[in-house]
């Protein structure tokens, strides 16, 4: 074998290399984002339950909620903005969970689980009517079409009900 022969042989070996380090380093990167994505994914599902717990988590807490969504007697100021607040976090944190969703990086499952959220509370008459209200302030236009047409589809059941 002549001197110019094994400097192409260690050519060859060097692209191989090369080659199989730039695999082993895409690979690397896809398992980096699988993992981060499942973090992210059980991150939003715990701290979104946590915080939908935390609304509920006392029997003063339950009754408050149940009154709000369920009854027909008015609140009061503070129990108003209170409600409301309330539910800028519930309804924004479905939003993050769509954007999240649009980005790719939570599971489906996991959008999925904040819109079931999201349909419990636009049972409410009271949320859609809150939902009317508040849909322009600095709603994604994709998000507010996919929250009108859970409203609706509960506004139809509600008008079918009543005829």
């Amino acid at each position: 074998m002549t001197l110019e022969n094994i400097y192409y042989v260690g050519q060859t070996v060097a692209v191989v290399v090369i080659v199989a380090t730039l695999l082993a380093l895409f690979y690397q990167g896809y398992q980096t984002n699988k993992i981060a994505r499942a973090e992210l994914t059980l991150s939003l599902w715990m701290q979104t339950g946590a915080a939908h717990y935390a609304f509920m988590d006392a029997p003063e807490k339950a009754d408050f909620m149940h009154r709000a969504m369920m009854g027909s007697a008015a609140l009061t100021e503070p129990e108003k903005f209170r409600f409301a607040n309330l539910l800028g976090f519930a309804i924004g944190a479905h939003e993050a969970a769509f954007m999240l969703r649009q980005r790719g990086l939570v599971e489906e499952a996991a959008y999925q689980r904040n819109e079931g959220l999201c349909r419990l509370y636009l049972q409410s008459p009271r949320v859609r009517k809150w939902w009317r209200q508040r849909r322009e302030y600095n709603y994604d236009p994709r998000f507010r079409a996919i929250i009108d047409g859970i409203a609706n589809e509960y506004e139809t059941a509600q008008a079918a009900r009543q005829e």
